[in-house]
């Protein structure tokens, strides 16, 4: 099967299977074979999902099989589609075997969004009450902590802390609502069973 990737607003191709990774195919990307009515993100298709899991595991894309390769070979043996002419190999990349770290660097300069105590207010009287006060908690945590964070006497030591905890009670608060709201709808529909009843 010989397989058609979009990477960097670029068609690639055709790969075979042992080719994606080094190639740059990621989960995330489009990718198109012969008998597809449409471009799909490579986690998406099984025969690509599946190579691309047997070629992390250190087996052969193709058969499953386990592959008894050195670094040294495997570097030596990638496809020079897949090694780039420019540099471009992804960092971390050691033949087919790894990809590299995602870039999930939280931006703690900007304030929290989506945080509101009216919400939280709102979950707790009409969805769930226990869950609802723990969001209307975090939520009133998070406004406290950004708060003291603009203190203008405050290190910029204790101003990081204070954002990343405002973000980390941001975080719990938005599950917390999410909690709260599917614990209501759960508890409407066991109230309409009981009445129909």
């Amino acid at each position: 099967m010989k397989v058609y990737a979009r990477i960097d607003n670029q068609q690639v191709g055709p790969l075979g299977l042992d080719e994606l990774l080094g190639a740059g195919v990621r989960p995330s990307t489009y990718v198109w074979h012969k008998g597809m009515s449409d471009w799909e993100r490579a986690e998406d298709v099984p025969d690509v999902c599946r190579a691309m899991r047997r070629a992390l595991a250190g087996l052969d894309p193709i058969t499953g099989e386990p592959v008894d390769k050195t670094p040294s070979e495997e570097s030596g043996n990638m496809p020079d589609s897949a090694s780039g002419s420019k540099g471009d190999t992804p960092p971390g990349m050691i033949g087919f075997r790894s990809l590299p770290e995602p870039d999930v660097r939280q931006n703690f300069s900007v304030k929290p969004q989506g945080v509101s105590i009216v919400a939280a207010i709102l979950a707790t009287l009409l969805c769930f009450p226990i869950t609802g006060m723990i969001a209307l908690w975090f939520a009133m945590k998070c406004k406290a902590h950004w708060k003291m964070s603009e203190d203008p006497k405050a290190t910029p030591q204790q101003i990081e802390q204070l954002r990343r905890t405002a973000h980390d009670d941001a975080r719990l608060y938005r599950m917390m609502i999410g909690i709260t709201f599917c614990l209501g709808i759960i508890m409407v529909g066991f109230t309409m069973s009981r009445i129909a009843l």
